[in-house]
């Protein structure tokens, strides 16, 4: 089966030179302009931050929140913290690198991954609600219900595999960074260096996975596949009461979620129908970003089905917290954006530094809750 899909794709591309070429072009752009410079600083940061000991040190101070919520130890809280500020698939990368260090074992990374890996603020409300609908009311609407749905995500999941737990020895984690902490103050330079590296490689898997989906994309619409399951899905679309004309940017959407919201924000169906599948696309974050989560956790033993799982869960819910809030709020009928994405370095240095901004506050927040719990915990 994989090698007929690959020679599939190969004759795709001999018959479809100048689709395969638009859709390449397409994926690269917004690799190169939005994702590459909205996520270097995240894995960098949360890498340097990992080897100095940061996260060990704070997630013992909220050990006392985490464990009793989740069901997951205080380092949890950093690949949480990171995961709901930068996006997908940084919360996957954290989990990962958690693991590798041992100061998660695997159940805990399995629940992790259920309600720390999202789409990310810059993009929900910069691409999505400025870019495809200029209103922000929309973006804080979709990260208002794409937070909720994946905390809520998260409390299902926090039995999972409860009666099979293991744990971490504790001591040798001290141990580790002891040693980590005498090596880094004579060698920063290398780590800094080993981080960029480890960053730069993870980034051109991305970029990878996007290129590729953004061409199978365009393979499935040339071919009219996706029209073909849009008929096959219609009846139940109309029967929730979903215009038809949104049913193939939703299609697309469970495929890349760029792609897919940038057709649904341009489709003639009632905003509110258009936020609402948007917001369910983006808790799910689409084939893409799946790809992209089994190449950053192949090298761990943490297992993809409860995440898959957990995802469509998230999905549903994040609809449903959608509906209910713009069922309190008037959203209106928000204009399209005339420009998608203006490509060029500028663009590219703004979104570097907005991204670099989030991530700095994120760490600042991140430990001021940090004492501000350890001082109740030791009030308690």
């Amino acid at each position: 089966m994989l090698i007929i899909l690959i020679l599939f794709a190969v004759l795709s591309i001999i018959i479809f030179p100048g689709n395969s070429l638009k859709a390449a072009k397409s994926g690269i752009n917004l690799w190169l302009f939005t994702v590459f410079p909205a996520l270097l600083p995240f894995f960098i940061g949360s890498e340097l931050l990992l080897q100095l000991g940061f996260v060990f040190t704070f997630g013992k101070l909220l050990e006392p929140v985490m464990r009793p919520i989740f069901k997951v130890p205080g380092s949890g809280s950093f690949a949480m913290a990171v995961g709901y500020t930068s996006g997908y698939p940084i919360g996957a990368q954290i989990i990962a690198r958690l693991w590798e260090e041992k100061m998660i074992n695997t159940i805990e990374a399995e629940r992790l991954m259920t309600f720390c890996n999202n789409s990310g603020p810059l993009f929900m409300l910069g691409a999505v609600a400025m870019g495809m609908f200029n209103s922000p009311k929309v973006g804080y609407i979709l990260m208002i219900s794409n937070y909720m749905g994946a905390m809520t995500t998260g409390l299902i999941f926090r039995n999972y595999k409860q009666k099979v737990q293991g744990k971490i020895n504790i001591n040798s984690v001290n141990n580790f960074y002891k040693k980590n902490k005498q090596e880094n103050a004579k060698n920063f330079g290398n780590i800094l260096g080993d981080a960029v590296k480890s960053s730069m490689n993870t980034m051109l898997l991305i970029g990878g996975y996007i290129i590729i989906f953004s061409v199978l994309i365009e393979f499935l619409r040339v071919y009219g596949i996706i029209s073909i399951l849009g008929k096959l899905v219609s009846p139940i679309f109309i029967s929730l009461g979903f215009d038809k004309n949104i049913i193939s940017g939703y299609i697309s959407g469970l495929m890349e979620i760029t792609i897919g919201s940038k057709l649904i924000s341009q489709s003639t169906a009632p905003l509110y129908q258009k936020v609402i599948l948007i917001s369910s696309i983006l808790a799910w974050g689409g084939f893409s970003t799946h790809g992209q989560v089994l190449g950053v956790i192949s090298k761990a033993k943490i297992s993809y089905a409860p995440y898959f799982l957990a995802k469509i869960i998230h999905s549903i819910l994040a609809a449903l917290y959608s509906y209910f809030i713009l069922k309190f709020i008037d959203i209106g009928e928000s204009s399209i954006a005339p420009v998608f994405y203006q490509y060029n370095l500028s663009y590219m240095f703004n979104v570097f530094q907005l991204s670099s901004f989030i991530l700095i506050i994120s760490i600042l927040i991140f430990i001021l809750i940090s004492y501000m719990f350890a001082l109740i915990h030791k009030g308690t």
